[in-house]
């Protein structure tokens, strides 16, 4: 019995091994001695992760952006211009035919020296004068892409009783259609009859441009 007794006290009780302390697991050295370094090298690779992957897209929708806005105002300008040109195309439409016909006189698209023939010598049978010695000189002939009325020279002799004749001559021209543009005026001769004067004018035409056919 009393050995009994002695097995049993020498066991341990249950309560007994529930209130021993558990282990405390000690920490990774390398965690303690290279916290700070861990760290810092962490934030490196999310700073680098952030500088190579993220800024190159965030810049791509910044460029995307800025080339958005430049189309869109490009074609805004565009659109600008083609309702102006529609403007215009309209309001030379509403031309009439006739104002057009006016225009091609006062300023053809050739010398048309037949015509000035014409306007020369009807102004010269209203204010009773002699033409003579009609010269056209052409001296800045169209180049091609030439824009722009270019000059064509006359040179005439005008036989008149006085002045007041010539006058009235270069009134008529200057009263016409066509340009005219008095460059020079003198006396030449004297006779009996008319006094001969030399006149210099000046006149223009616009050519068509014609372009370069490659």
């Amino acid at each position: 019995m009393t050995e009994i007794k002695e097995e049993a006290s020498q066991q341990p009780s249950p309560q007994t091994e529930d209130k021993k302390t558990p282990a405390v697991k000690t920490p990774s050295k390398l965690f303690t001695d290279y916290y700070g370094t861990i760290f810092l090298l962490l934030i490196a690779l999310y700073v680098a992760a952030g500088f190579f992957v993220i800024k190159p897209k965030i810049d791509y929708n910044k460029q995307v952006e800025v080339d958005t806005l430049a189309l869109r105002q490009e074609i805004e300008n565009e659109r600008f211009y083609f309702d102006g040109l529609s403007r215009s195309v309209a309001a030379a439409q509403a031309i009439s035919p006739e104002v057009l016909d006016r225009v091609d006189k006062a300023l053809p698209r050739e010398v048309s020296v037949p015509e000035l023939l014409v306007i020369l010598s009807g102004a010269a049978r209203i204010s009773q004068v002699e033409l003579n010695n009609l010269i056209f000189e052409n001296s800045s002939a169209a180049v091609p892409g030439t824009k722009g009325p270019l000059p064509l020279n006359i040179t005439m002799s005008v036989g008149a009783n006085n002045y007041l004749e010539v006058k009235n001559f270069l009134r008529v021209l200057e009263n016409s259609l066509r340009i005219f543009d008095v460059q020079n005026i003198n006396v030449t001769g004297l006779d009996q009859e008319k006094t001969n004067f030399s006149l210099q004018l000046k006149t223009y035409y616009y050519p068509a441009v014609k372009e370069d056919v490659k």
